[in-house]
Protein backbone atom coordinates (compact mmCIF):
# COMPACT_ATOMS: atom_id res chain seq x y z
CA UNK A 1 0.00 0.00 0.00
CA UNK A 2 0.90 3.97 -0.60
CA UNK A 3 2.10 4.76 2.56
CA UNK A 4 3.55 7.70 2.60
CA UNK A 5 1.27 11.96 2.35
CA UNK A 6 4.41 13.65 0.38
CA UNK A 7 2.60 13.48 -3.26
CA UNK A 8 -0.30 14.87 -1.11
CA UNK A 9 0.97 17.13 0.95
CA UNK A 10 2.74 18.23 -2.29
CA UNK A 11 -0.34 18.18 -4.57
CA UNK A 12 -1.77 20.77 -2.25
CA UNK A 13 0.87 22.84 -1.30
CA UNK A 14 1.20 23.29 -5.22
CA UNK A 15 -2.32 24.31 -5.19
CA UNK A 16 -1.79 26.80 -2.55
CA UNK A 17 1.62 28.05 -4.40
CA UNK A 18 -0.55 28.82 -7.45
CA UNK A 19 -3.40 30.57 -6.12
CA UNK A 20 -1.01 32.70 -3.77
CA UNK A 21 1.47 33.28 -6.96
CA UNK A 22 -1.91 34.01 -9.61
CA UNK A 23 -3.73 36.79 -6.83
CA UNK A 24 0.06 38.40 -6.50
CA UNK A 25 0.24 38.99 -10.07
CA UNK A 26 -3.34 39.86 -11.05
CA UNK A 27 -2.63 43.73 -11.13
CA UNK A 28 -0.11 43.14 -14.07
CA UNK A 29 -0.67 43.91 -17.33
CA UNK A 30 -0.29 40.40 -18.78
CA UNK A 31 -3.09 39.50 -16.54
CA UNK A 32 -6.12 42.20 -17.45
CA UNK A 33 -8.04 39.33 -19.38
CA UNK A 34 -8.03 37.50 -15.76
CA UNK A 35 -5.59 34.47 -16.75
CA UNK A 36 -2.46 33.80 -18.71
CA UNK A 37 -1.85 32.39 -22.22
CA UNK A 38 0.83 30.13 -22.77
CA UNK A 39 2.84 33.23 -24.33
CA UNK A 40 2.10 35.49 -21.85
CA UNK A 41 3.69 33.01 -19.11
CA UNK A 42 7.40 33.02 -18.41
CA UNK A 43 8.92 29.28 -17.75
CA UNK A 44 8.45 28.72 -14.09
CA UNK A 45 4.79 29.52 -14.18
CA UNK A 46 4.35 27.14 -17.13
CA UNK A 47 6.41 24.33 -15.04
CA UNK A 48 3.85 25.43 -12.38
CA UNK A 49 0.60 25.41 -14.54
CA UNK A 50 1.90 21.45 -15.56
CA UNK A 51 3.02 20.60 -11.60
CA UNK A 52 0.14 21.07 -10.26
CA UNK A 53 -2.19 19.20 -12.60
CA UNK A 54 0.10 16.39 -12.14
CA UNK A 55 -0.27 16.71 -8.38
CA UNK A 56 -3.56 16.71 -8.68
CA UNK A 57 -3.64 13.19 -10.71
CA UNK A 58 -1.00 11.27 -8.81
CA UNK A 59 -3.12 12.42 -5.29
CA UNK A 60 -6.25 11.00 -7.35
CA UNK A 61 -4.90 7.71 -8.58
CA UNK A 62 -3.05 7.34 -4.32
CA UNK A 63 -6.30 7.97 -2.64
CA UNK A 64 -8.11 5.29 -5.67
CA UNK A 65 -6.04 2.55 -5.07
CA UNK A 66 -5.97 3.36 -1.07
CA UNK A 67 -9.94 2.99 -1.45
CA UNK A 68 -10.14 0.25 -3.64
CA UNK A 69 -7.73 -1.72 -1.19
CA UNK A 70 -10.16 -0.57 1.86
CA UNK A 71 -12.94 -2.17 -0.40
CA UNK A 72 -14.94 1.32 -0.13
CA UNK A 73 -16.46 1.86 -3.61
CA UNK A 74 -18.44 4.85 -2.40
CA UNK A 75 -14.77 6.28 -1.86
CA UNK A 76 -12.80 5.33 -4.71
CA UNK A 77 -15.77 6.51 -7.08
CA UNK A 78 -16.27 9.92 -5.01
CA UNK A 79 -12.43 10.33 -5.33
CA UNK A 80 -12.07 10.02 -9.57
CA UNK A 81 -14.66 12.29 -10.18
CA UNK A 82 -14.39 15.14 -7.66
CA UNK A 83 -10.70 15.43 -7.17
CA UNK A 84 -10.83 17.73 -3.84
CA UNK A 85 -12.37 14.50 -1.78
CA UNK A 86 -9.15 12.43 -2.87
CA UNK A 87 -6.94 15.52 -0.56
CA UNK A 88 -9.64 14.64 2.26
CA UNK A 89 -9.49 11.06 2.13
CA UNK A 90 -5.99 10.62 1.56
CA UNK A 91 -4.94 13.00 4.08
CA UNK A 92 -7.88 12.88 6.72
CA UNK A 93 -9.46 9.49 6.38
CA UNK A 94 -7.42 6.46 4.68
CA UNK A 95 -3.81 8.02 5.67
CA UNK A 96 -2.08 5.24 4.57
CA UNK A 97 -1.19 3.79 7.87
CA UNK A 98 -3.15 0.44 7.60
CA UNK A 99 -1.34 -2.60 7.19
Amino acid sequence: MIRSNRIPKISLGLLAVAIVYLLAISGQPRMADGGLSGHEMYLPEKLLALAVPLSVFATMVIAAIRAGRAGSWLWLISCIFVWPLSLVYTLAINRGHEA
